[in-house]
Protein backbone atom coordinates (compact mmCIF):
# COMPACT_ATOMS: atom_id res chain seq x y z
CA UNK A 1 0.00 0.00 0.00
CA UNK A 2 3.18 2.30 0.41
CA UNK A 3 4.08 1.81 -3.06
CA UNK A 4 0.44 2.93 -4.05
CA UNK A 5 0.27 5.89 -2.01
CA UNK A 6 3.18 7.17 -3.23
CA UNK A 7 2.11 6.31 -6.85
CA UNK A 8 -1.27 8.68 -6.30
CA UNK A 9 0.33 11.95 -6.35
CA UNK A 10 2.90 11.58 -9.04
CA UNK A 11 0.02 13.21 -11.76
CA UNK A 12 1.62 14.87 -14.60
CA UNK A 13 3.91 12.14 -15.41
CA UNK A 14 4.01 10.66 -18.72
CA UNK A 15 4.41 6.77 -18.73
CA UNK A 16 6.27 5.05 -21.53
CA UNK A 17 6.68 8.85 -23.12
CA UNK A 18 2.90 8.50 -24.29
CA UNK A 19 0.24 8.28 -21.69
CA UNK A 20 -0.31 11.56 -19.75
CA UNK A 21 -1.34 10.75 -16.08
CA UNK A 22 -3.99 13.85 -15.66
CA UNK A 23 -5.84 13.34 -12.53
CA UNK A 24 -6.44 10.64 -9.55
CA UNK A 25 -10.02 9.52 -10.19
CA UNK A 26 -10.44 6.40 -7.92
CA UNK A 27 -7.89 5.06 -5.41
CA UNK A 28 -8.53 1.67 -4.24
CA UNK A 29 -6.88 -1.34 -1.97
CA UNK A 30 -5.19 -2.59 -4.96
CA UNK A 31 -4.93 -0.15 -7.70
CA UNK A 32 -5.34 3.51 -8.21
CA UNK A 33 -6.91 5.03 -11.42
CA UNK A 34 -6.41 7.94 -13.15
CA UNK A 35 -7.70 9.74 -16.22
CA UNK A 36 -4.67 10.04 -18.72
CA UNK A 37 -4.02 10.95 -22.10
CA UNK A 38 -3.14 8.85 -24.93
CA UNK A 39 -0.59 11.53 -27.03
CA UNK A 40 0.46 9.32 -29.43
CA UNK A 41 -3.52 8.95 -30.88
CA UNK A 42 -4.77 12.32 -29.03
CA UNK A 43 -7.33 10.87 -27.23
CA UNK A 44 -8.39 10.35 -22.93
CA UNK A 45 -7.66 6.76 -21.65
CA UNK A 46 -7.92 4.95 -18.05
CA UNK A 47 -4.97 3.92 -16.30
CA UNK A 48 -4.97 1.65 -13.83
CA UNK A 49 -1.65 1.34 -11.55
CA UNK A 50 -1.15 -1.80 -9.61
CA UNK A 51 1.97 -2.17 -7.18
CA UNK A 52 4.33 -5.03 -7.34
CA UNK A 53 2.45 -7.45 -5.38
CA UNK A 54 -0.70 -7.25 -7.60
CA UNK A 55 0.81 -7.62 -10.74
CA UNK A 56 0.79 -11.39 -11.03
CA UNK A 57 -3.38 -11.44 -10.82
CA UNK A 58 -3.61 -8.41 -13.00
CA UNK A 59 -1.10 -9.91 -15.52
CA UNK A 60 -3.25 -12.90 -15.34
CA UNK A 61 -6.61 -11.27 -15.52
CA UNK A 62 -5.27 -9.23 -18.69
CA UNK A 63 -4.32 -12.21 -20.36
CA UNK A 64 -7.64 -14.00 -19.92
CA UNK A 65 -9.48 -11.00 -21.00
CA UNK A 66 -7.55 -8.74 -23.57
CA UNK A 67 -9.29 -9.92 -26.54
CA UNK A 68 -12.87 -8.90 -25.20
CA UNK A 69 -15.14 -6.43 -27.04
CA UNK A 70 -18.46 -6.36 -25.81
CA UNK A 71 -20.48 -2.88 -25.36
CA UNK A 72 -20.61 -3.56 -22.08
CA UNK A 73 -17.33 -4.27 -21.24
CA UNK A 74 -14.41 -2.10 -20.45
CA UNK A 75 -12.43 -2.38 -23.19
CA UNK A 76 -8.10 -2.75 -22.78
CA UNK A 77 -5.59 -1.27 -24.99
CA UNK A 78 -2.16 -1.52 -23.56
CA UNK A 79 0.08 -3.12 -20.55
CA UNK A 80 3.06 -1.54 -19.55
CA UNK A 81 4.92 -3.01 -16.80
CA UNK A 82 7.62 -0.77 -14.81
CA UNK A 83 10.17 -1.84 -12.19
CA UNK A 84 7.83 -0.75 -8.98
CA UNK A 85 4.30 -0.58 -11.12
CA UNK A 86 1.96 -2.12 -14.12
CA UNK A 87 0.29 0.08 -15.93
CA UNK A 88 -3.20 -0.76 -17.48
CA UNK A 89 -4.49 1.26 -20.18
CA UNK A 90 -8.12 1.01 -20.81
CA UNK A 91 -11.26 3.12 -22.32
CA UNK A 92 -11.65 5.67 -20.50
CA UNK A 93 -15.88 5.70 -19.55
CA UNK A 94 -17.54 8.96 -18.84
CA UNK A 95 -20.41 8.30 -16.37
CA UNK A 96 -21.72 7.27 -12.81
CA UNK A 97 -20.23 5.27 -10.75
CA UNK A 98 -22.70 2.70 -8.52
CA UNK A 99 -22.57 5.36 -5.55
CA UNK A 100 -24.16 7.98 -7.88
CA UNK A 101 -26.78 5.55 -9.33
CA UNK A 102 -27.73 4.78 -5.92
CA UNK A 103 -28.40 8.92 -4.80
CA UNK A 104 -30.14 9.16 -8.71
CA UNK A 105 -33.06 6.59 -7.17
CA UNK A 106 -33.10 4.83 -10.33
CA UNK A 107 -36.71 3.91 -11.28
CA UNK A 108 -37.48 0.25 -11.34
CA UNK A 109 -37.39 -0.40 -14.84
CA UNK A 110 -33.58 1.34 -14.79
CA UNK A 111 -32.90 -0.69 -11.72
CA UNK A 112 -33.82 -3.92 -14.04
CA UNK A 113 -32.25 -2.55 -17.66
CA UNK A 114 -29.09 -2.16 -15.36
CA UNK A 115 -29.39 -6.11 -14.73
CA UNK A 116 -29.98 -7.08 -17.89
CA UNK A 117 -27.18 -5.33 -19.33
CA UNK A 118 -24.69 -6.56 -16.60
CA UNK A 119 -26.06 -10.03 -17.23
CA UNK A 120 -25.32 -9.37 -21.02
CA UNK A 121 -21.36 -8.85 -20.51
CA UNK A 122 -21.36 -12.59 -18.23
CA UNK A 123 -23.24 -14.41 -20.45
CA UNK A 124 -20.34 -12.78 -23.66
CA UNK A 125 -17.52 -14.02 -21.12
CA UNK A 126 -18.82 -17.13 -19.91
CA UNK A 127 -19.45 -18.41 -24.08
CA UNK A 128 -17.79 -21.58 -24.76
CA UNK A 129 -14.87 -19.87 -26.34
CA UNK A 130 -14.15 -17.94 -23.73
CA UNK A 131 -15.47 -19.78 -20.14
CA UNK A 132 -14.60 -16.29 -17.92
CA UNK A 133 -16.14 -16.06 -14.81
CA UNK A 134 -15.90 -12.61 -13.45
CA UNK A 135 -15.46 -13.16 -9.78
CA UNK A 136 -15.76 -9.37 -8.28
CA UNK A 137 -18.83 -7.79 -9.07
CA UNK A 138 -18.98 -5.16 -6.65
CA UNK A 139 -20.14 -2.27 -7.05
CA UNK A 140 -16.47 -0.86 -7.67
CA UNK A 141 -17.14 -2.80 -11.22
CA UNK A 142 -20.16 -0.73 -12.43
CA UNK A 143 -20.32 2.31 -14.19
CA UNK A 144 -22.94 3.55 -16.63
CA UNK A 145 -21.67 6.07 -19.47
CA UNK A 146 -23.73 9.38 -20.42
CA UNK A 147 -25.84 6.77 -23.03
CA UNK A 148 -26.98 5.21 -20.76
CA UNK A 149 -24.82 1.60 -21.25
CA UNK A 150 -23.31 -0.01 -18.38
CA UNK A 151 -19.88 -1.26 -18.50
CA UNK A 152 -18.21 -3.76 -16.50
CA UNK A 153 -14.59 -3.80 -15.05
CA UNK A 154 -12.47 -6.47 -13.31
CA UNK A 155 -13.19 -9.29 -14.86
CA UNK A 156 -11.20 -12.15 -13.71
CA UNK A 157 -9.23 -10.68 -10.68
CA UNK A 158 -9.90 -12.21 -7.41
CA UNK A 159 -13.04 -11.39 -5.11
CA UNK A 160 -13.47 -8.47 -2.67
CA UNK A 161 -13.35 -10.59 -0.08
CA UNK A 162 -14.44 -8.16 2.59
CA UNK A 163 -17.40 -7.35 0.71
CA UNK A 164 -18.79 -10.32 0.21
CA UNK A 165 -18.32 -11.52 3.32
CA UNK A 166 -20.47 -8.82 4.35
CA UNK A 167 -23.15 -9.48 2.18
CA UNK A 168 -23.06 -13.20 2.58
CA UNK A 169 -25.59 -12.95 5.32
CA UNK A 170 -28.41 -12.29 2.87
CA UNK A 171 -29.88 -15.65 1.68
CA UNK A 172 -26.24 -17.52 1.94
CA UNK A 173 -26.91 -20.14 3.85
CA UNK A 174 -23.87 -20.62 6.02
CA UNK A 175 -21.73 -21.67 1.97
CA UNK A 176 -18.61 -20.68 1.24
CA UNK A 177 -17.88 -17.05 -0.01
CA UNK A 178 -16.46 -17.98 -3.15
CA UNK A 179 -17.22 -21.22 -5.07
CA UNK A 180 -14.38 -23.85 -6.90
CA UNK A 181 -11.58 -21.94 -4.57
CA UNK A 182 -8.79 -23.85 -5.81
CA UNK A 183 -9.64 -23.43 -9.63
CA UNK A 184 -7.65 -20.38 -11.19
CA UNK A 185 -8.71 -16.98 -10.98
CA UNK A 186 -11.34 -16.32 -13.45
CA UNK A 187 -11.81 -19.66 -14.59
CA UNK A 188 -15.78 -20.36 -15.65
CA UNK A 189 -17.56 -23.46 -13.44
CA UNK A 190 -21.18 -23.36 -12.46
CA UNK A 191 -19.97 -22.39 -8.89
CA UNK A 192 -18.83 -19.10 -10.24
CA UNK A 193 -21.44 -19.09 -12.30
CA UNK A 194 -24.04 -18.66 -9.65
CA UNK A 195 -21.59 -16.44 -7.47
CA UNK A 196 -21.59 -14.00 -10.22
CA UNK A 197 -25.45 -14.56 -10.90
CA UNK A 198 -26.08 -13.90 -7.20
CA UNK A 199 -23.90 -10.98 -7.11
CA UNK A 200 -25.74 -9.26 -10.00
CA UNK A 201 -28.96 -9.58 -7.76
CA UNK A 202 -26.97 -8.08 -4.78
CA UNK A 203 -26.32 -5.04 -7.16
CA UNK A 204 -29.62 -4.74 -7.85
CA UNK A 205 -30.92 -5.15 -4.21
CA UNK A 206 -28.50 -2.73 -3.33
CA UNK A 207 -30.16 -0.23 -5.90
CA UNK A 208 -33.92 -0.98 -4.66
CA UNK A 209 -32.95 -1.33 -1.17
CA UNK A 210 -34.64 1.17 1.99
CA UNK A 211 -31.87 4.42 2.45
CA UNK A 212 -31.44 7.82 2.94
CA UNK A 213 -31.32 9.66 0.14
CA UNK A 214 -28.05 10.76 0.13
CA UNK A 215 -26.35 7.50 0.86
CA UNK A 216 -23.70 6.16 -1.71
CA UNK A 217 -23.63 2.88 -0.06
CA UNK A 218 -26.02 0.13 1.38
CA UNK A 219 -24.97 -1.77 4.28
CA UNK A 220 -26.55 -5.93 4.99
CA UNK A 221 -29.03 -5.54 7.13
CA UNK A 222 -27.96 -8.04 10.50
CA UNK A 223 -30.90 -10.20 10.06
CA UNK A 224 -29.93 -10.96 6.63
CA UNK A 225 -33.90 -9.46 5.97
CA UNK A 226 -34.47 -7.88 1.95
CA UNK A 227 -35.92 -4.06 2.47
CA UNK A 228 -36.92 -2.79 -0.51
CA UNK A 229 -38.27 0.67 -1.15
CA UNK A 230 -41.85 1.32 -1.21
CA UNK A 231 -42.75 2.04 -4.60
CA UNK A 232 -40.50 -1.76 -5.69
CA UNK A 233 -42.85 -3.42 -7.80
CA UNK A 234 -43.20 -7.13 -6.00
CA UNK A 235 -42.36 -8.91 -8.74
CA UNK A 236 -39.28 -7.59 -8.79
CA UNK A 237 -38.80 -7.88 -5.46
CA UNK A 238 -39.13 -11.84 -5.46
CA UNK A 239 -36.83 -12.21 -8.76
CA UNK A 240 -34.00 -10.27 -6.47
CA UNK A 241 -34.99 -12.50 -3.89
CA UNK A 242 -34.83 -15.61 -6.12
CA UNK A 243 -31.08 -14.86 -7.10
CA UNK A 244 -29.69 -13.20 -4.21
CA UNK A 245 -31.41 -16.63 -1.60
CA UNK A 246 -28.98 -19.19 -2.62
CA UNK A 247 -31.55 -21.84 -0.77
CA UNK A 248 -35.24 -20.48 -2.67
CA UNK A 249 -36.92 -23.26 -4.15
CA UNK A 250 -37.02 -21.18 -7.02
CA UNK A 251 -32.80 -19.65 -6.85
CA UNK A 252 -31.68 -18.48 -9.87
CA UNK A 253 -28.18 -19.71 -10.18
CA UNK A 254 -26.89 -18.75 -14.28
CA UNK A 255 -27.05 -15.16 -15.77
CA UNK A 256 -28.87 -16.77 -18.85
CA UNK A 257 -31.63 -17.39 -16.37
CA UNK A 258 -31.50 -14.28 -14.44
CA UNK A 259 -31.23 -12.54 -18.00
CA UNK A 260 -34.12 -13.96 -19.25
CA UNK A 261 -36.64 -12.64 -16.67
CA UNK A 262 -34.77 -8.97 -16.56
CA UNK A 263 -35.82 -8.94 -19.78
CA UNK A 264 -39.48 -9.90 -19.45
CA UNK A 265 -39.45 -7.62 -16.45
CA UNK A 266 -37.91 -4.99 -18.62
CA UNK A 267 -40.30 -4.78 -21.58
CA UNK A 268 -43.29 -5.28 -18.78
CA UNK A 269 -42.01 -1.99 -17.41
CA UNK A 270 -40.71 0.03 -19.81
CA UNK A 271 -42.37 3.46 -19.77
CA UNK A 272 -43.74 3.91 -23.95
CA UNK A 273 -42.34 7.42 -25.64
CA UNK A 274 -44.52 10.20 -24.93
CA UNK A 275 -46.81 11.61 -27.16
CA UNK A 276 -45.43 14.79 -29.04
CA UNK A 277 -47.04 17.55 -27.68
CA UNK A 278 -48.40 15.92 -24.76
CA UNK A 279 -47.21 15.22 -21.19
CA UNK A 280 -46.19 11.95 -19.59
CA UNK A 281 -48.10 10.69 -17.68
CA UNK A 282 -46.52 9.30 -14.37
CA UNK A 283 -45.19 5.67 -15.04
CA UNK A 284 -47.72 2.90 -13.53
CA UNK A 285 -45.38 1.65 -11.12
CA UNK A 286 -45.23 5.31 -8.89
CA UNK A 287 -46.53 4.78 -5.10
CA UNK A 288 -49.57 6.14 -4.83
CA UNK A 289 -49.47 9.07 -2.38
CA UNK A 290 -52.26 9.59 0.28
CA UNK A 291 -53.18 12.02 2.81
CA UNK A 292 -51.57 12.97 5.96
CA UNK A 293 -52.34 10.37 8.54
CA UNK A 294 -52.68 7.52 6.52
CA UNK A 295 -50.07 5.05 5.49
CA UNK A 296 -49.69 4.60 1.70
CA UNK A 297 -49.42 1.76 -0.46
CA UNK A 298 -47.77 0.82 -3.58
CA UNK A 299 -49.52 -0.04 -6.33
CA UNK A 300 -49.15 -3.74 -7.60
CA UNK A 301 -49.75 -5.26 -3.60
CA UNK A 302 -50.57 -8.72 -3.75
CA UNK A 303 -54.17 -8.87 -2.62
CA UNK A 304 -54.34 -12.46 -1.61
CA UNK A 305 -54.58 -12.89 2.33
CA UNK A 306 -51.17 -12.83 3.99
CA UNK A 307 -49.40 -10.79 0.95
CA UNK A 308 -47.94 -6.92 1.66
CA UNK A 309 -50.31 -5.83 4.85
CA UNK A 310 -50.34 -2.44 6.52
CA UNK A 311 -48.69 -1.52 9.56
CA UNK A 312 -49.03 1.40 11.34
CA UNK A 313 -45.80 4.00 11.35
CA UNK A 314 -43.27 2.77 13.70
CA UNK A 315 -44.46 -0.84 13.74
CA UNK A 316 -42.12 -3.68 14.00
CA UNK A 317 -42.32 -5.77 11.15
CA UNK A 318 -42.97 -9.55 11.33
CA UNK A 319 -43.53 -12.28 8.47
CA UNK A 320 -47.09 -13.56 7.90
CA UNK A 321 -46.62 -17.17 6.88
CA UNK A 322 -43.69 -16.74 4.59
CA UNK A 323 -45.06 -14.26 2.24
CA UNK A 324 -44.23 -10.45 2.17
CA UNK A 325 -44.46 -8.67 5.31
CA UNK A 326 -44.14 -4.21 5.39
CA UNK A 327 -42.20 -2.55 8.53
CA UNK A 328 -41.53 1.20 8.71
CA UNK A 329 -37.46 2.58 8.93
CA UNK A 330 -35.88 5.99 8.51
CA UNK A 331 -35.79 5.40 4.62
CA UNK A 332 -39.64 5.41 4.59
CA UNK A 333 -42.01 2.82 4.38
CA UNK A 334 -40.57 -0.87 2.34
CA UNK A 335 -41.33 -4.06 1.79
CA UNK A 336 -39.14 -6.83 3.84
CA UNK A 337 -38.35 -10.47 2.77
CA UNK A 338 -36.88 -12.64 4.72
CA UNK A 339 -34.35 -14.82 3.47
CA UNK A 340 -34.83 -17.58 5.64
CA UNK A 341 -38.26 -18.29 4.76
CA UNK A 342 -39.28 -16.30 1.52
CA UNK A 343 -42.28 -16.93 -0.53
CA UNK A 344 -42.04 -19.08 -3.81
CA UNK A 345 -44.89 -17.60 -5.06
CA UNK A 346 -44.17 -15.80 -8.34
CA UNK A 347 -47.08 -13.65 -9.64
CA UNK A 348 -46.82 -14.62 -13.28
CA UNK A 349 -49.51 -12.56 -14.07
CA UNK A 350 -47.90 -9.35 -12.72
CA UNK A 351 -46.63 -8.72 -16.76
CA UNK A 352 -49.27 -8.65 -18.25
CA UNK A 353 -51.27 -6.78 -15.69
CA UNK A 354 -47.94 -3.92 -15.61
CA UNK A 355 -48.52 -4.01 -19.47
CA UNK A 356 -51.88 -3.29 -19.37
CA UNK A 357 -51.58 -0.56 -17.35
CA UNK A 358 -49.28 0.91 -19.50
CA UNK A 359 -51.55 1.00 -22.30
CA UNK A 360 -54.51 2.06 -20.51
CA UNK A 361 -52.18 5.25 -19.23
CA UNK A 362 -51.39 6.14 -22.69
CA UNK A 363 -54.28 5.24 -24.78
CA UNK A 364 -54.94 7.63 -27.98
CA UNK A 365 -57.95 10.09 -26.97
CA UNK A 366 -61.34 9.40 -28.77
CA UNK A 367 -62.40 11.00 -31.49
CA UNK A 368 -65.82 12.51 -31.29
CA UNK A 369 -68.42 10.93 -33.73
CA UNK A 370 -69.95 12.95 -35.74
CA UNK A 371 -73.59 11.77 -36.26
CA UNK A 372 -75.84 12.65 -39.48
CA UNK A 373 -78.77 14.68 -39.83
CA UNK A 374 -81.11 12.63 -41.60
CA UNK A 375 -83.88 14.75 -42.13
CA UNK A 376 -81.62 17.39 -43.76
CA UNK A 377 -80.21 14.32 -46.25
CA UNK A 378 -83.99 13.48 -47.19
CA UNK A 379 -85.31 17.01 -47.99
CA UNK A 380 -81.86 17.12 -49.72
CA UNK A 381 -82.53 14.63 -51.84
CA UNK A 382 -86.40 15.36 -52.14
CA UNK A 383 -85.39 19.33 -53.81
CA UNK A 384 -82.81 17.58 -55.87
CA UNK A 385 -85.32 14.55 -57.48
CA UNK A 386 -87.72 17.86 -57.95
CA UNK A 387 -85.32 19.99 -59.71
CA UNK A 388 -84.27 16.89 -62.08
CA UNK A 389 -87.89 15.92 -62.65
CA UNK A 390 -88.96 19.84 -63.63
CA UNK A 391 -85.93 19.64 -65.70
CA UNK A 392 -87.03 16.18 -67.59
CA UNK A 393 -90.47 17.89 -68.30
CA UNK A 394 -89.72 21.41 -69.85
CA UNK A 395 -86.84 19.21 -72.12
CA UNK A 396 -89.81 16.90 -73.24
CA UNK A 397 -92.26 19.76 -73.86
CA UNK A 398 -89.67 21.03 -75.79
CA UNK A 399 -88.66 18.19 -78.03
CA UNK A 400 -92.32 17.33 -78.71
CA UNK A 401 -93.89 20.00 -79.99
Amino acid sequence: MRNLERLTVETGRVIQRRYLLQRLVQQGQTCAIYQGFDQVLQRTVALKVATVEHIPAYRAAIRATAQFAHPNIIGIYDLIVEADALFIVQEYVDGDDFGTLLQSQLSPYHVVDLGVQICQALMYAGTPSRKISHGDLAPSSIIRDRRGLVRINNFALPGDVAYFSAWSVMGAAGGPIFADADLPVGQMSDGRRADDTRAVGLLLYQLLAGRTPDARTVEPTPDGRLRFMRNAPPEVCELVARTVIRQHPQHIASPEALHAELKTLAEALEPPPPISGQLAPAPAYQAVEEPVGRVAQAQFAPARSGGLSSQPLGSNSRLLDGEYATRTDTGGRMMTLDSSNASTAFDASMSAKLAAARQAAYAAPDVPVKRVNMPLVILFGLVLFALFFGLGYYLSTILIH
